[in-house]
């Protein structure tokens, strides 16, 4: 499978458009906080509801960032391909500045599509693909919400179970905006990171992990470079169990 060749020209378009503004880019440093519950509910074999619930804080100056709620209905495709549709709640504080405690909240939803693969190339080691398009609708007055533009998703993880209970994963994930009001930041983000995941329990566990996140802002030199922990508590609900 060389599905991941195929994404290398996306990932290399996303560092060179980030290369470019090298000579003149303005660069804001931020320290944040994310907390998420993530939880599986099996419905049947072919079937599973996603659902994700995040606090994401800054933590230096500590301060609410962003609110996100995330439900997705899973279906296997078989072979190790998964597709999902979804929408996400999203709550905003605005602006992006920490150091700003008369904020304001921005409301957004985002429905999404999402194709996703998962390449098991021995016991032990696993990658995964994740193909993903959000489509972002912004609160306008009155009480309405109005496109803003589409973003494109390309995620690769690397999974490696040495002891049953314990994962470890490294990530790099490219994120693509596309619409009319797209001008300067086709390049919107990357994220690139590892975690940890330990899980004593079969449905019940936890991971921990450090990710940056580089974002271009709509200027096309203005960027945000984020250092995230992040906190999972991971919870799976199985409704049908599987025919023996």
């Amino acid at each position: 499978m060389k599905i991941g060749v195929r994404a290398l020209p996306i990932v290399l378009f996303s560092y060179l458009n980030t290369f470019c503004a090298l000579g003149q880019k303005h660069i804001i440093n931020q320290e944040a906080l994310w907390t998420s519950y993530s939880l599986k509910l099996k419905l049947n074999d072919n079937y599973q509801i996603r659902q994700e619930l995040d606090q994401r804080n800054y933590r230096n100056p500590w301060r609410q960032q962003q609110v996100l709620s995330r439900t997705n209905l899973e279906y296997q495709l078989g072979n190790g391909w998964t597709t999902a549709v979804g929408i996400a709640g999203v709550l905003q504080a605005l602006p992006n500045d920490p150091e700003i405690k008369d904020y304001y909240t921005q409301k957004e939803i985002r429905p999404q599509i999402e194709l996703a693969y998962k390449q098991t190339l021995s016991e032990k080691f696993l990658v995964h693909h994740r193909f993903w398009s959000e489509f972002r609708f912004l609160a306008s007055e009155p009480d309405s919400y109005t496109y803003a533009n589409t973003r494109l998703r390309y995620k690769i993880e690397l999974k490696y179970t040495p002891l049953k209970k314990v994962s470890l994963k490294a990530f790099d994930e490219l994120f693509i905006n596309a619409g009319n009001t797209i001008v300067n930041n086709v390049f919107d983000q990357n994220r690139i990171g590892s975690s940890i995941q330990f899980m004593p329990l079969d449905h019940l566990g936890f991971e921990i992990g450090y990710f940056n996140l580089f974002q271009q802002q709509k200027s096309g030199i203005d960027f945000y470079n984020r250092d995230i922990i992040k906190f999972t508590i991971h919870h799976t609900i199985t409704v049908k169990k599987n025919k023996a």
